[in-house]
């Protein structure tokens, strides 16, 4: 379907860039999908391999461009959409799950489906214009803690971190209007802050789920998780010592898409015996060994290992564009601001930390374009189109056809 609505809005010549963070996207975007291809030939890749990976981000590349078009701008489409996102994800729980979600656990459950689209719709029901005040602050300290506790510790983090940032930007319209960027102290403050208050979450959460409170599975996950020389900094993430040497050996060029080499397995597995993890024991199976598939569990170090430094590149300038949004001072009753406050922090944690799924490429954009249309609108730089507006074209398009 969105390939479908690419065609058309190429075809009838209406597709709309309107600003350089789009053009620069797609740009980079497209040096991406190059890189990978050359990577690919160079590697002698698959066919099954190279397919899914250029048409992975070439449909990436589509639906941020259709989003560009259709969403940009437009507040009250943006949240149909997320509405959308929302449900559409827990009507997929129930109509096609994939197997990993069959049978499973309600903590499975609520981590892998209910999290993010509950999550979202809070939010989106808190950037309602008559949420104001402190309820986008509560009901975001509400869903962080009830994530925490159903075993979301990734969601219930960016929530977390998505009410702090609100109630910092609360105070600072108290003691000055205007619209402008954060100063270098503040913007430095909020960023410790905001660590801060992570790390004492965590800290939190370990001490709940070590004592049983948080269920028998919290307790198990967290143990093994910190067993190690580096606790669950590491023992979270320990697809990072296969990816890491990954990138050393072929910074530049890549290992093409679907990257496979059953030694970077292999020597993840024996970090984990040096560093003691007794997650170790379950880090490497046959089936691990026969696909020999390089674990990838981050948007950008799954890029560079698959596409070289070309791939590193773009999600450095997703990085930085999606921290420059959070680097601003906005009114208290601008529009999208609770849930772009949330997306913000999510894609910056699935940049860094989440792998890249077919989700994504729907996710990704319209988180993209939420948060830039949330910066540009508040800047008064966005073009919006009132619904009004929109009527009006097309009751103009449609009145010589109504005549005729």
């Amino acid at each position: 379907m969105m390939l479908a609505v690419f065609l058309y809005l190429v075809f009838d010549r209406k597709i709309r860039i309107p600003t350089p963070v789009a053009r620069w996207t797609l740009v980079l975007g497209l040096l991406w999908l190059a890189s990978l291809c050359v990577t690919d030939i160079v590697r002698h890749s698959a066919f099954s391999d190279y397919a899914r990976g250029w048409s992975n981000i070439g449909m990436t590349l589509v639906n941020l461009t259709v989003f560009w078009t259709l969403l940009y701008g437009r507040p009250r489409r943006l949240v149909l959409f997320g509405w959308g996102l929302a449900i559409g994800g827990v009507l997929l729980f129930y109509v096609n799950p994939t197997e990993i979600l069959e049978g499973a656990s309600e903590t499975v459950a609520w981590k892998f489906v209910f999290a993010y689209s509950v999550s979202l719709g809070v939010f989106l029901i808190a950037s309602g214009k008559e949420r104001r005040s402190h309820w986008p602050i509560t009901l975001a300290l509400i869903m962080g803690a009830f994530n925490m506790v159903q075993g979301s510790r990734n969601t219930g983090g960016e929530c977390l971190a998505a009410a702090l940032y609100l109630s910092v930007i609360r105070i600072m319209r108290r003691k000055g209007p205007g619209n402008s960027k954060l100063r270098a102290r503040t913007a430095i403050a909020l960023a410790v802050s905001i660590l801060v208050g992570v790390v004492g979450v965590m800290w939190a959460y370990g001490r709940a789920a070590k004592a049983g409170i948080l269920g028998e599975d919290a307790q198990r996950k967290y143990e093994q998780e910190s067993s190690g020389k580096y606790g669950v900094l590491l023992g979270g993430r320990i697809e990072l010592l296969a990816t890491i040497p990954a990138i050393y050996d072929s910074p530049i060029l890549g290992h093409g898409s679907w990257a496979k080499d059953p030694i970077y397995i292999i020597q993840m597995h024996r970090a984990l015996l040096l560093l003691g993890y007794r997650i170790a024991a379950k880090s490497i199976t046959p089936d691990d060994m026969r696909s020999g598939y390089i674990p990838e569990h981050s948007y950008f170090f799954g890029a560079w290992v698959d596409a070289g430094i070309l791939g590193a590149v773009f999600w450095v300038w997703i990085l930085v564009s999606t921290a420059r949004v959070l680097m601003r001072a906005y009114p208290a009753d601008a529009e999208l601001l609770p849930v772009g406050s949330f997306l913000a922090f999510l894609l910056l944690w699935n940049v860094l930390f989440s792998p890249w799924g077919t989700d994504a490429r729907f996710t990704f954009p319209y988180s993209f374009v939420l948060l830039m249309t949330l910066m540009d609108t508040a800047s008064g730089t966005a073009e919006q189109i009132p619904a009004s507006r929109a009527k009006n074209r097309i009751k103009t398009k449609l009145a010589p056809r109504l005549q005729h």
